[in-house]
């Protein structure tokens, strides 16, 4: 169905899915003729359903869901994301507590903020709890700039151009990703949002935005005896999914290999884990990227800072245990992000990235537990256009 502007040259559609398999995958087909297709395209009721009455993650809500996201013009991939959820989900820390408050708790149906409380600094307020019925349950709106950069750059996708344009998104499942339970969720259809013009625009004939892109790595665990304690567990990788591709900023989130390790008291998920110990150091093309590797906390918060912007995160987020009793054990740990600046084209990418186990039994320990470093990147691309022809690709 549409609604119509006041400028009779626009007109907001709102689009069926094409295909839609719960749990699996949906699939959208922008295959109008003649039509500027905007690039603010939104995706309105996406949500899930579940029993007990769960609530969304307080961390990134509903936007939790979308694993991976792609658009394309056929079989022709122009933008992606794969494994974009925890990227999502990080990009709520950048933000202030009145923006989460106010707008992206609505918009994503999260519970993402700090407010001083008796007992310490609380996380949230109004949780977005799930219903076993698929029209009562809280949906989400997601604009799709957050996941497809180039929309931010586009002002608009033309039809004449891009004959067969498709939007496809899998689904993430994993309960302990997307609700604050272990309960199983079923996906409820979304819909797309769209805004067509009809006329002729001006089009620029190159755009250039960052691609974010994906690769992953794991960090061994160990049970280690209380005399033996800590334990250093050394880590070196070589990642190839960044070669020759110029990219500007990279970014480590650190999360149980073992999803089920999250359990209902962890106050944030989808973020990133402390890990004990942890020592980092990057090398780029034969060269190290810090003089030397980076052993404290507070250097490694400092130069993610540095290259991604002040985090809205609680007092020792890159802690593992704490001994404040104002402040609750559920809520530190939780969103230790790390990052740097690149700014440059990457030929070969080696980490070696150290962490020390201790004695600890439990079963969720952020110190001993087998991790999962999700590595983003942001890579350059070009959009080429000319006459009725386009180009993607690395810049």
């Amino acid at each position: 169905m549409a609604f119509q502007y006041s400028n009779s040259q626009v007109e907001t559609k709102i689009l069926d899915a094409s295909n839609y398999v719960a749990n699996r995958y949906v699939e959208f087909k922008l295959d109008e003729d003649d039509v500027y297709y905007l690039s603010d395209i939104r995706l309105i009721n996406l949500g899930a359903t579940a029993a007990n009455t769960p609530n969304y993650n307080a961390l990134g809500g509903a936007s939790n869901l979308i694993k991976h996201i792609e658009l394309l013009d056929g079989r022709e991939v122009l933008c992606s994301a794969r494994h974009i959820s925890p990227y999502v989900a990080f990009q709520e820390t950048r933000q202030p507590n009145e923006k989460n408050k106010s707008v992206n708790n609505f918009l994503l149906k999260s519970d993402y903020g700090y407010q001083a409380a008796y007992g310490g600094i609380k996380t949230g307020g109004d949780p977005s709890a799930l219903t076993n019925d698929a029209n009562t349950t809280p949906k989400s709106h997601i604009s799709l700039r957050d996941v497809l950069p180039l929309l931010e750059r586009m002002p608009a996708l033309p039809s004449a151009m891009f004959k067969n344009l498709r939007i496809r998104i899998e689904f993430e499942t994993t309960p302990q990703k997307v609700i604050s339970s272990a309960d199983a969720i079923t996906t409820t259809e979304p819909s797309l949002c769209v805004d067509c013009v009809r006329g002729n625009m001006s089009m620029p004939s190159q755009v250039s935005w960052l691609e974010i892109e994906h690769d992953e790595y794991v960090l061994q665990g160990a049970s280690v005896a209380e005399a033996a304690q800590p334990s250093k567990q050394p880590t070196s990788v070589r990642l190839n999914g960044f070669n020759n591709k110029f990219v500007e900023r990279m970014l480590l989130v650190k999360q149980f290999d073992d999803a089920t390790k999250y359990g209902v008291n962890h106050i944030v998920k989808n973020g990133s884990l402390a890990i004990f110990g942890e020592e980092l150091q990057v090398r780029i093309n034969g060269a190290s990227k810090f003089p030397k590797p980076l052993d404290k906390d507070c250097v490694r918060s400092q130069v993610c800072e540095d290259a991604w912007g002040v985090l809205n995160v609680v007092q020792q987020f890159n802690k593992i245990n704490t001994t404040d009793d104002l402040l609750a054990g559920a809520q530190i740990g939780l969103t230790d992000y790390d990052g740097w600046v690149v700014g440059d084209a990457v030929k070969d990418l080696q980490i070696q990235h150290n962490r020390s186990c201790i004695n600890d039994s439990a079963t969720d320990s952020k110190a001993n537990s087998i991790i999962k470093v999700h590595c983003y990147a942001e890579c350059r691309k070009v959009l080429n256009m000319k006459g009725g022809d386009y180009q993607v690709l690395y810049a």
